[in-house]
């Protein structure tokens, strides 16, 4: 959770909103818990930039062994604080 800041917010594709503490939770939870998990990154396109930060839209596949693919499409606002670059918010939607 080191590349988030304090004030992440994610909202998921099933439309919940979650703060930097409840996806800290999730991703202890689910660590490891899909084994074989490949995710594939692509389509990034820069939809904004400002003196401290950007906005991203990308697509995102995931697969698991012996499963269909999932893909959403999310948008990532990016902070920069020094010389880190940190998520501030994450918005995903199932890719239709």
């Amino acid at each position: 959770m080191a590349r988030f800041t304090p004030d992440f917010t994610l909202v998921a594709t099933g439309g919940a909103r979650m703060d930097h503490p409840t996806v800290s939770h999730f991703f202890q939870q689910a660590g490891g818990s899909r084994a074989g998990l490949t995710i594939a990154i692509d389509s990034l396109t820069e939809l904004a930039r400002w003196h401290d930060g950007a906005a991203v839209l990308y697509r995102e596949t995931q697969t698991l062994p012996g499963q269909a693919p999932t893909v959403r499409w999310s948008t990532v606002v990016f902070r920069q604080e020094d010389e880190r670059i940190l998520w501030r918010h994450l918005q995903e939607t199932w890719q239709g």
